[in-house]
């Protein structure tokens, strides 16, 4: 073994007598290299400044029975490739623990086969930490890099680079401030769970994600977004891929962060995908992001694979109703134009279209600026029935003032009272809400005019106009309310001579709905 000044190497540090295995030469190697730190490795609660030691191992098998404490300032390194094993292999055994010492923790080219869990690494939340983890391999463990908890290493930059996991149930648990996986190969083992158990900021650069046959009553998926810390979160994926492989595919998210409705407190909790293959599988988990809460930002741009996916691209889990969320202009879904599946297969969750956006954040979009139709109710008079949400503004500031008006243009379609399905009917209007003062209060009331009227169906003579509009959601009501109100509910009712499930309505909005 050629020697590099500074360095301790493993196997100057044999075995002792009655010794079965490699877990206590390898503490001494440790043990001894720790003696070379010099410096101050935390100061005033941040990372400082000291030296730092590699200990090497030699690209060979070693077989541990339990953790080995690691200390601030040791890395870990192979010359080549080396193994670490565990013993017994029943998944029982912990590998490498540096609870509260891995404020500068370095380990590259290391193999871990058959631990519960290979990499313990917490820095005591020490600012300016920086961890990095290089061509390390995880097979057959339980878990591969734990980061602890989020008391324990947010004030973290985490780097993980072309790592792999294969038959590991979870590869990363992370809870640091800044996580970058870049160019890594995952392979699930099919288990009930997550690869990855985010509840922090998790960057994803490029990277394969292999999925095995799921296991009998299993979930399997590929990322748990949490935020369970009271601060913020969020899940960023570039050029990776997911799926397209015999197992088929899995979910890439279950997200279990909420909405942050205060964005003075931080700043909101988001999952961005872009430039990235989805190959989700069938069944009644067929989405590729499954929400038992609603994050304040969901982006899907560029990417493709979407293959018939039942449940929609972006679907609510059996226990979570978004109807119970509260409007708030810091939610939205934004698709691109890439973002569709084939004619018939919805692209997410109904009760999600009111938080679809294309930037107008005060008008809840049910549908892309490229022309998707709301689909419309029966109303009981046979008419057919729209309702949209819009938020309410008092006017009780001059931006407030300023927003208050608004102007919309509706397009209606229906079909004619024949069965004949060649017949159409086209209808344009404007909707308005004007403000003003009647009698001693002030109101904000809803006006609509037909613009164009363009009959079909029977002799040209069937029309799909506007009748009525009012707030709320029921068939009736009134086109005033007070200056105060919040409601959020306008309804359009519109004349369908034929089958409600052939018409349509789009909005495109005009004025004061941007804000």
């Amino acid at each position: 073994m050629n020697s590099v000044p500074g360095n301790v190497y493993v196997e100057n540090f044999p075995r002792n007598v009655n010794e079965n295995d490699d877990t206590q030469r390898i503490q001494r190697a440790i043990d001894h290299a720790k003696k070379q730190i010099i410096g101050d490795n935390s100061i005033g609660g941040s990372a400082y400044y000291s030296n730092a030691i590699s200990v090497v191992f030699k690209a060979a098998k070693y077989i541990t029975s339990a953790p080995i404490k690691v200390y601030k300032g040791i890395y870990l390194v192979s010359e080549g490739q080396t193994y670490l094993v565990a013993s017994p292999s029943d998944n029982s055994v912990d590998c490498i623990d540096a609870t509260n010492q891995a404020t500068q923790f370095r380990a590259k080219n290391l193999s871990f086969i058959g631990y519960n869990t290979a990499l313990h690494i917490t820095t005591g939340n020490v600012d300016v930490s920086n961890i990095q983890l290089e061509g390390l391999y995880f097979h057959m463990c339980n878990v591969g890099v734990d980061t602890g908890s989020f008391t324990s290493s947010r004030s973290t930059i985490l780097t993980i680079n072309d790592c792999r996991s294969w038959k590991t149930s979870v590869f990363l648990k992370n809870y640091c401030d800044m996580t970058s996986m870049n160019d890594c190969w995952i392979t699930h083992n099919g288990s009930d769970g997550a690869a990855i158990y985010n509840d922090g900021f998790l960057n994803i650069r490029g990277g394969v994600f292999v999925p095995l046959p799921p296991q009998p009553e299993s979930n399997p998926r590929w990322i748990d977004c949490y935020e369970s810390s009271g601060q913020h979160s969020g899940l960023f994926i570039d050029g990776a891929r997911f799926g397209a492989e015999g197992g088929g595919g899995y979910p890439i998210v279950y997200n279990f962060m909420p909405p942050v409705l205060d964005l003075s407190k931080n700043e909101g909790n988001v999952i961005s995908i872009q430039n990235c293959l989805l190959s989700s599988a069938s069944g009644s988990r067929d989405s590729n992001i499954i929400l038992f809460n609603l994050p304040n930002r969901i982006s899907i741009k560029n990417c493709f694979g979407f293959t018939d996916l039942l449940n929609g691209i972006v679907s609510c889990a059996p226990s979570f109703n978004p109807d119970l969320l509260p409007y708030s202009p810091y939610i939205s879904i934004d698709f691109d134009d890439s973002v569709y599946q084939t004619l018939g297969y919805k692209r997410l969750d109904s009760r999600l279209e009111r938080f679809f956006s294309n930037g107008y954040r005060r008008f809840r979009r049910t549908f892309g600026i490229s022309g998707r139709q709301i689909i419309p109710e029966k109303s009981s008079n046979g008419k057919a029935m729209v309702t949209i949400d819009i938020e309410q503004l008092t006017g009780n500031t001059l931006e407030q003032q300023r927003q208050l008006g608004f102007a919309m243009m509706v397009i209606t379609t229906a079909p004619g009272s024949s069965s004949n399905t060649g017949y159409k009917c086209i209808s344009t209007a404007f909707i308005t809400c004007v403000g003003g003062s009647e009698q001693s209060r002030v109101i904000k009331r809803l006006n609509y005019v037909v613009k164009d009227s363009i009959p079909g169906g029977q002799n040209f003579s069937e029309t799909c106009d506007i009748t009525s509009v009012h707030w709320g959601s029921g068939e009736t009501g009134s086109r005033d309310q007070a200056q105060s109100s919040t409601n959020t509910k306008i309804t359009i009712i519109f004349n369908c001579p034929g089958n409600v499930a052939a018409a349509g309505a789009t909005f495109t909005p005009l004025l004061g709905l941007d804000l």
